[in-house]
C-alpha cells in the first residue's frame, strides 16, 4: 500500500475565518490515519500558487487540498497544474461553485473525513492566455458584477448569493457593452456587442447560478455562452431565467462547444477567471482533456 503526503493549502481570510477553523479538525482527522501531511496557510494573494508548485513538484505521490474558496482553488490549480499532484477541495468560501460542478456533497466537514481515502479521476482544465481555470471563465458584465459583489461581501450579514445578487444590480447601474471579435474552432468568426461571454468548464458561478448546465468537466469540451448587448430592462428579464440555468432558448443566448477560442477587441474588457478579476484587449482559451487529477469522494 502507498503512503501518500497530504498538503492542506489554508486561506485564513476565506469565508469570513470558516477556512481557519479547519485546522483543528485536520489534526484530529489525521490522528486516525498513516498517512504524512502538512498545513500551509497563505500569506498574501498569490501565496497559494508558490505552495500548490511547491508541494508537487517535492513529493511523488501527494495530494494538495484547497481550504478557502474559489480563488484559493484557483490558485492552487495553478500551482499544481502539469504536474502528477492529487486536488482535494475543501470548500469554506462565500460561493464554493467548482465545486458543485465535481461533488455530491459540499460540507467541508464531511469532505475532510472521506476524501483523504477516497479515489481520484482526470477532470479537464481550461487556460485563458496564462492562467489556468478549473470551473469558469469569462468576459464582460459579469466580470463587472464580481468587482462589486467582492465589496458586498465585505459585510458580514451578507452572504455569497445576497452579495451577487447586489452585485448585479450595482453593476446596472453602469451598464456597459462589448464589441467582441471571437474566432471559434470549428465554428468560425463572430463579431458583436455583447453583454457577457462565458467559457463553462463546470456548470455554477455566482454563488449557485447555472450559467452553462450541460457543461461537463469530463466530457473534453468547453460550453461557450453568448449573450448579446441589450437593455437594463432585458438583463433583468435575462437573469431571471439565467439563475436557475433555463436561459438557452432566448433570442439574446448562443449556445456552442468547442475546445479554442481567441477574444479580440480595440477596447479592453474586464475578464473573471474563477471569480478574480482582470483587463485585456485579447483572450485565448484553451481546453486541456483530461490534464488534472481530482480526488472525489467515495460515499
Amino acid at each position: 500500500m502507498v503512503l501518500l503526503h497530504h498538503v492542506f493549502i489554508v486561506n485564513p481570510t476565506a469565508g469570513k475565518g470558516r477556512a481557519i477553523e479547519m485546522i483543528e479538525k485536520i489534526h484530529s482527522r489525521f490522528k486516525k490515519l498513516t498517512d504524512s501531511y502538512e498545513i500551509k496557510v497563505t500569506k498574501a494573494a498569490g501565496h497559494a500558487v508558490d505552495l500548490a508548485k511547491e508541494a508537487s513538484t517535492r513529493y511523488c505521490d501527494v495530494r494538495i487540498y484547497a481550504v478557502g474558496g474559489d480563488g484559493t482553488l484557483n490558485e492552487v490549480v495553478n500551482g499544481m497544474a502539469n504536474n502528477n499532484a492529487e486536488l482535494g477541495i475543501i470548500p469554506c468560501g462565500s460561493g464554493n461553485d467548482a465545486v458543485r460542478s465535481l461533488y455530491q456533497i459540499t460540507d467541508p466537514v464531511k469532505l475532510l473525513e472521506v476524501l483523504p481515502l477516497s479515489p481520484s479521476s482526470l477532470i479537464d482544465l481550461g487556460k485563458l492566455n496564462d492562467r489556468y481555470f478549473i470551473n469558469i471563465a469569462s468576459i464582460g458584465f459579469d466580470a463587472e458584477v464580481v468587482l462589486k459583489t467582492q465589496y458586498f461581501k465585505r459585510f458580514p450579514f451578507i452572504s455569497g448569493p445576497m452579495a451577487y445578487i447586489l452585485g448585479v444590480f450595482a453593476a446596472l447601474v453602469l451598464l456597459k457593452k462589448y464589441k467582441l471579435k471571437m474566432t471559434i474552432m470549428n465554428h468560425g468568426k463572430i463579431e458583436k456587442n455583447v453583454l457577457l461571454t462565458i467559457f463553462a468548464n463546470g456548470s455554477y458561478y455566482g454563488g449557485g447560478m447555472k450559467p452553462a448546465p450541460r457543461a461537463k468537466t469530463n466530457d473534453g469540451l468547453l460550453d461557450f455562452c453568448l449573450v448579446d448587448a441589450t437593455s437594463r430592462l432585458g438583463i433583468l428579464k435575462f437573469f431571471s431565467t439565467f439563475r436557475k440555468g433555463e436561459h438557452e432558448g432566448l433570442d439574446v443566448v448562443t449556445i456552442l462547444q468547442g475546445t479554442r477560442l481567441l477574444v479580440e477587441s480595440d477596447q479592453p474588457f474586464p475578464i473573471n477567471i474563477d471569480g478574480e478579476v482582470s483587463t485585456e484587449t485579447r483572450a485565448a482559451i484553451d481546453l486541456f482533456p483530461a490534464s488534472l487529477k481530482v480526488i472525489i469522494p467515495a460515499l
